[in-house]
Protein backbone atom coordinates (compact mmCIF):
# COMPACT_ATOMS: atom_id res chain seq x y z
CA UNK A 1 0.00 0.00 0.00
CA UNK A 2 3.11 2.45 0.93
CA UNK A 3 4.65 1.53 -2.63
CA UNK A 4 1.06 2.39 -4.77
CA UNK A 5 0.68 5.54 -2.43
CA UNK A 6 4.35 6.75 -2.98
CA UNK A 7 3.90 5.83 -7.07
CA UNK A 8 0.73 8.13 -7.32
CA UNK A 9 2.48 11.06 -5.28
CA UNK A 10 5.58 10.26 -7.70
CA UNK A 11 3.84 10.45 -10.85
CA UNK A 12 1.54 13.50 -9.72
CA UNK A 13 4.64 15.39 -8.66
CA UNK A 14 6.06 14.49 -11.82
CA UNK A 15 2.93 15.53 -14.12
CA UNK A 16 3.19 18.90 -12.08
CA UNK A 17 6.75 19.50 -13.33
CA UNK A 18 5.94 18.65 -16.56
CA UNK A 19 3.23 21.39 -16.39
CA UNK A 20 5.39 24.14 -15.33
CA UNK A 21 8.03 23.17 -17.73
CA UNK A 22 6.46 22.29 -20.71
CA UNK A 23 5.59 25.13 -23.20
CA UNK A 24 1.94 26.11 -24.45
CA UNK A 25 2.03 25.00 -27.89
CA UNK A 26 0.49 21.60 -29.09
CA UNK A 27 3.72 19.31 -27.77
CA UNK A 28 3.20 20.77 -24.26
CA UNK A 29 -0.61 19.78 -24.66
CA UNK A 30 0.22 16.46 -25.69
CA UNK A 31 3.13 15.75 -23.15
CA UNK A 32 0.05 16.96 -20.14
CA UNK A 33 -2.25 14.52 -21.82
CA UNK A 34 0.22 11.68 -21.60
CA UNK A 35 0.66 12.27 -17.73
CA UNK A 36 -2.60 12.92 -17.05
CA UNK A 37 -3.28 9.83 -19.03
CA UNK A 38 -0.23 8.30 -16.89
CA UNK A 39 -1.56 9.36 -13.18
CA UNK A 40 -5.00 7.93 -14.34
CA UNK A 41 -3.92 4.38 -15.11
CA UNK A 42 -1.94 4.62 -11.75
CA UNK A 43 -5.17 4.90 -9.83
CA UNK A 44 -7.35 2.75 -11.83
CA UNK A 45 -4.60 -0.20 -11.69
CA UNK A 46 -5.37 -1.91 -8.93
CA UNK A 47 -9.19 -2.08 -9.49
CA UNK A 48 -8.30 -3.23 -13.23
CA UNK A 49 -5.82 -6.06 -11.36
CA UNK A 50 -9.21 -7.17 -9.18
CA UNK A 51 -11.80 -7.44 -12.06
CA UNK A 52 -8.89 -9.61 -14.56
CA UNK A 53 -9.39 -12.22 -12.04
CA UNK A 54 -6.67 -11.16 -9.80
CA UNK A 55 -6.19 -10.55 -6.13
CA UNK A 56 -6.67 -7.40 -5.12
CA UNK A 57 -3.42 -6.05 -4.31
CA UNK A 58 -3.91 -4.50 -0.89
CA UNK A 59 -3.58 -6.54 2.52
CA UNK A 60 -6.48 -6.46 4.51
CA UNK A 61 -6.25 -5.15 8.30
CA UNK A 62 -7.45 -6.49 11.23
CA UNK A 63 -10.13 -4.08 12.52
CA UNK A 64 -9.62 -4.01 16.12
CA UNK A 65 -12.37 -2.56 19.14
CA UNK A 66 -11.38 0.89 20.78
CA UNK A 67 -12.22 -0.06 24.27
CA UNK A 68 -11.10 2.80 25.96
CA UNK A 69 -13.29 4.74 23.38
CA UNK A 70 -16.31 2.43 23.93
CA UNK A 71 -15.95 3.14 27.59
CA UNK A 72 -15.44 6.67 27.09
CA UNK A 73 -19.20 6.40 25.46
CA UNK A 74 -20.48 4.10 27.66
CA UNK A 75 -19.90 6.42 30.16
CA UNK A 76 -21.11 9.57 28.81
CA UNK A 77 -24.20 8.06 27.45
CA UNK A 78 -24.89 7.50 31.47
CA UNK A 79 -24.38 10.80 32.77
CA UNK A 80 -26.56 12.48 30.19
CA UNK A 81 -29.33 10.05 30.71
CA UNK A 82 -28.58 10.25 34.78
CA UNK A 83 -29.91 13.70 33.76
CA UNK A 84 -32.67 13.13 32.10
CA UNK A 85 -34.43 10.65 34.66
CA UNK A 86 -33.63 13.01 37.40
CA UNK A 87 -35.37 15.61 35.11
CA UNK A 88 -38.54 13.25 34.42
CA UNK A 89 -39.05 11.81 38.46
CA UNK A 90 -38.76 15.54 39.26
CA UNK A 91 -41.60 16.78 37.19
CA UNK A 92 -43.53 13.45 37.63
CA UNK A 93 -43.42 12.72 41.36
CA UNK A 94 -42.70 16.12 42.43
CA UNK A 95 -39.49 14.22 44.26
CA UNK A 96 -35.35 15.36 44.50
CA UNK A 97 -33.41 12.05 43.49
CA UNK A 98 -30.14 11.53 42.17
CA UNK A 99 -29.26 9.16 39.74
CA UNK A 100 -27.22 6.64 38.25
CA UNK A 101 -27.04 4.45 35.61
CA UNK A 102 -24.72 1.74 34.64
CA UNK A 103 -24.31 0.43 30.53
CA UNK A 104 -22.18 -2.26 29.47
CA UNK A 105 -18.93 -0.62 27.44
CA UNK A 106 -19.34 -3.71 24.98
CA UNK A 107 -22.40 -3.19 23.41
CA UNK A 108 -23.80 0.38 25.43
CA UNK A 109 -26.71 -1.61 26.65
CA UNK A 110 -28.32 -0.11 30.02
CA UNK A 111 -27.29 -2.84 32.39
CA UNK A 112 -28.91 -1.23 35.85
CA UNK A 113 -30.98 2.35 37.07
CA UNK A 114 -30.02 3.50 40.86
CA UNK A 115 -32.23 6.18 42.09
CA UNK A 116 -31.45 7.52 45.59
CA UNK A 117 -34.27 9.97 46.87
CA UNK A 118 -33.40 12.86 48.56
CA UNK A 119 -36.60 14.71 49.28
CA UNK A 120 -40.16 13.28 48.78
CA UNK A 121 -40.97 17.25 49.40
CA UNK A 122 -44.97 17.23 51.31
CA UNK A 123 -46.51 14.35 50.87
CA UNK A 124 -48.79 11.92 53.55
CA UNK A 125 -47.13 9.77 56.20
CA UNK A 126 -47.05 5.99 53.90
CA UNK A 127 -47.30 7.88 50.44
CA UNK A 128 -43.68 7.66 49.74
CA UNK A 129 -43.55 4.02 49.73
CA UNK A 130 -46.56 3.73 47.10
CA UNK A 131 -43.94 6.81 45.21
CA UNK A 132 -41.29 4.14 45.48
CA UNK A 133 -42.81 1.06 43.59
CA UNK A 134 -43.96 3.48 40.98
CA UNK A 135 -40.94 4.93 40.30
CA UNK A 136 -39.48 1.44 40.18
CA UNK A 137 -42.20 0.33 37.95
CA UNK A 138 -42.08 3.45 35.33
CA UNK A 139 -38.21 3.44 34.88
CA UNK A 140 -38.26 -0.56 34.11
CA UNK A 141 -41.15 -0.19 31.75
CA UNK A 142 -39.36 2.55 30.12
CA UNK A 143 -36.22 1.11 30.23
CA UNK A 144 -35.66 -2.77 30.78
CA UNK A 145 -33.65 -2.82 33.04
CA UNK A 146 -32.97 -3.63 36.52
CA UNK A 147 -33.93 -0.66 39.00
CA UNK A 148 -33.00 -0.08 42.10
CA UNK A 149 -34.71 2.65 44.32
CA UNK A 150 -33.44 3.51 48.12
CA UNK A 151 -34.91 7.19 50.13
CA UNK A 152 -32.38 8.27 51.89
Amino acid sequence: MKAYILAVAGAVLIAAVISVIVPTGKTGKLLKGMANLLILLMLVSPLLRLFSGGKFPFKAGEIGVDAGYLEHCAQEMSRLESGEIEEMIEKEFSVKAEVGTVRDPQTLALTKIAVQILDFGIIGQDAHIDMIADIESRLQAEYGCPVEVVAC
